[in-house]
């Protein structure tokens, strides 16, 4: 279902062969609450009920699953239909995040919010070794490119991995993983290969994860949102190199100059 079966034309230096090849799958897939439609999510249609659960999670829809009734994909695969114990009122403002898959929250990036609570710090070699392993983990870009792949970890390995077209997607999966199974989001280290833009940094910091480590780059939001949420911002994590954008702290061995 991941996986769209393609034709391809190749060209190289003056020839041309043509191949069977794949490409991701993109889907928008309904997410509605209450029998109410709530959002369209441009999503791989996989770990969809994790998606679902995920997205009301980071969106402060929900805190728990204590909350949800019952989530089920319906035949088509193109919505997921997600009942709480309680009705739940709907901010009227959206806005579109940046980035593939046109992603939405319903959250004021602006909002003021107190900084997160933790002594989590890494070392240089973790970060080298984390961003390795997602790098490993990362299956089925491996088979069709075009995806995006994030992870939750702890200091020396992976925990549960997600891949997506759309980066944010692959954090609300993640969230949505640890909260069907039960397990704790805080304190954990957040990896991903997509850009760190400031919805992505709202996410974590709803997830309380106190550092964030990419293969690519943050965005000037998303830096500011880290300096005030005390969290760990690093970027460009590639090979045995990475720049630290905020929460120089947290990472074991360097000089804070944030």
């Amino acid at each position: 279902m991941a996986v769209y079966p393609a034709d391809i034309l190749f060209y190289e230096k003056g020839t041309t062969r043509q191949e069977s090849g794949a490409l991701p799958v993109e889907e928008e897939v309904i997410l509605t609450v209450n029998g109410q439609d709530l959002v369209g999510l441009m999503c791989t249609p996989t770990l969809l009920e994790e998606l679902a659960v995920g997205f009301l999670y980071n969106e402060e829809l929900i805190d728990g699953m204590e909350e949800v009734a019952s989530v089920r994909v319906c035949g088509s695969r193109r919505c997921v239909d997600v009942w709480l114990y309680r009705d739940v009122e709907v901010p009227a403002l959206r806005t579109l995040t940046s980035g593939c898959g046109g992603g939405t929250t319903f959250e004021d990036l602006r909002e003021v919010r107190p900084p997160l609570e933790s002594d989590l710090t890494v070392t240089p070699d973790q970060v080298v070794r984390l961003m390795r392993r997602l790098q490993e983990a990362a299956v089925l870009y491996r088979r069709v490119r075009g995806l995006h792949t994030s992870a939750l970890a702890e200091r020396e390995g992976l925990l549960c991995v997600a891949e997506d077209v759309g980066r944010h997607n692959t954090v609300d999966k993640l969230a949505g993983l640890c909260l069907r199974q039960n397990q704790p989001l805080r304190d954990r280290i957040l990896l991903t290969t997509g850009r760190v833009s400031s919805e992505m940094l709202v996410k974590a910091a709803r997830m309380g994860t106190p550092v964030v480590i990419s293969l690519s780059s943050p965005t000037s939001l998303s830096v500011e949102l880290a300096r005030l949420r005390n969290i760990a911002l690093i970027g460009y994590a590639r090979g045995d190199r990475f720049r630290v954008y905020a929460g120089a702290h947290r990472v074991i061995g360097l000089h804070d100059r944030y």
